[in-house]
């Protein structure tokens, strides 16, 4: 069973690797079926594959980060409410 700070991680992922996805999908649609024609279109079509997943990685790093962030941020809230919940039980005194 997975942790869910790895999936709000996973999720934050999708829509960049959707994209990457994508891209080489156009990719094999650019170069097309005609070997004898490679030559011509794959550079092409390989300078819209590299420049279409190089523009995911600003998206995907600051999905990431947010992901991160925010489960970052909801663990220090409970640390922090654990030990005020803790610090509140040792300065009330033991009942008799």
């Amino acid at each position: 069973m997975s942790s869910p700070i790895v999936t709000d991680i996973e999720n934050a992922a999708i829509p960049a690797v959707l994209a990457a996805l994508q891209a080489v999908q156009a990719f094999s649609t650019n170069i097309g079926v005609d070997p004898t024609k490679w030559a011509l279109t794959v550079p092409g079509a390989l300078t819209v594959l590299l420049g279409t997943l190089q523009l995911q990685i600003p998206v995907l790093a600051q999905s990431e980060v947010g992901a991160l962030q925010t489960q970052l941020n909801t663990h220090i809230a409970a640390a922090i409410a654990a030990l005020q919940a803790k610090a509140a039980a040792a300065a009330t005194p033991a009942a008799v």
